[in-house]
């Protein structure tokens, strides 16, 4: 089995900063469909099939999923569109890829604090407008193909790899990792220590971190860890060794504002 990986981090990018919050969820989904839909086309595909279950989150109401669709010419196959969150985890665990799945970070999730769950096919198109088409092309252009094989191999390999830290040494620099509007409502507080935190968000860290003075060693910071890890384990793979994940004992402690 061949799998298929598209760098999504300029797009992202693109959305994040062109696309009004309510639309983000919806854009992201439909521009994954166009590139789903090139892929499925150089392999001869005639239909795309997702995970995505009705009204599970606001991108996946009916009057939304209507609005992504529209982004495909393929058929859009959606075999867990009406199975409750309880069937979709026992079913995930049966084929043994529960643990793989709560590894991986959703962009989805982090897109927006702010989606509508009943937008207009008119609206999200405007704001597509405003995206510039060649960043998805470019993604395309850096497709990976790989065997599932050694995709698990890399990922498990990779994740173990990255050190966490929970007390950073004072030579050590620590990049918080989150969206802008994360780190507004809940600023990271490190009261022991003179640096402030670097401030470069995730969708960014793949073009800025080989910026930074490669003398010095860094810790990347999200609120639950996972996508620090997935991140620094990236920049490993890519030759940046000084780089690992900052996760204090206490994350709730961490920054102002958590309950």
């Amino acid at each position: 089995m061949k799998f298929v990986t598209v760098p999504f981090d300029g797009v992202v990018n693109e959305i994040l900063t062109k696309v009004d919050p309510s639309c983000m969820g919806v854009v992201l989904k439909r521009e994954m469909l166009r590139a789903a839909g090139r892929v499925a086309d150089e392999a001869g595909l005639d239909a795309l099939v997702t995970g995505e279950a009705v009204s599970q989150v606001s991108s996946q109401t009916l009057t939304n999923l209507a609005i992504i669709d529209r982004a495909s010419s393929k058929l859009i196959l959606r075999p867990l569109a009406f199975a409750d969150k309880g069937t979709i985890i026992d079913q995930c665990r049966a084929i043994g890829a529960e643990h793989f799945a709560a590894a991986i970070p959703e962009y989805c999730g982090v897109i927006s604090v702010r989606p509508s769950a009943h937008l207009r096919l008119d609206k999200v198109e405007a704001e597509e407008s405003r995206m510039d088409p060649q960043v998805l092309q470019e993604a395309l252009t850096k497709a990976k193909v790989q065997s599932i094989d050694s995709v698990m191999k890399s990922v498990e390999r990779g994740l173990n790899q990255v050190v966490e830290v929970s007390a950073p040494a004072p030579d050590q620099l620590i990049i918080d990792i989150r969206h802008p509007n994360e780190r507004e409502l809940r600023p990271l507080r490190l009261p022991d220590r003179e640096a402030a935190p670097l401030a470069i968000p995730f969708f960014t860290l793949n073009s800025e971190f080989p910026r930074l003075d490669a003398s010095r060693h860094y810790l990347l910071y999200c609120a639950k860890g996972v996508m620090s890890q997935l991140h620094a384990a990236h920049l490993q793979d890519a030759g940046f060794k000084n780089v690992g994940v900052y996760r204090p004992d206490n994350q709730s402690a961490a920054v102002e504002g958590a309950e």
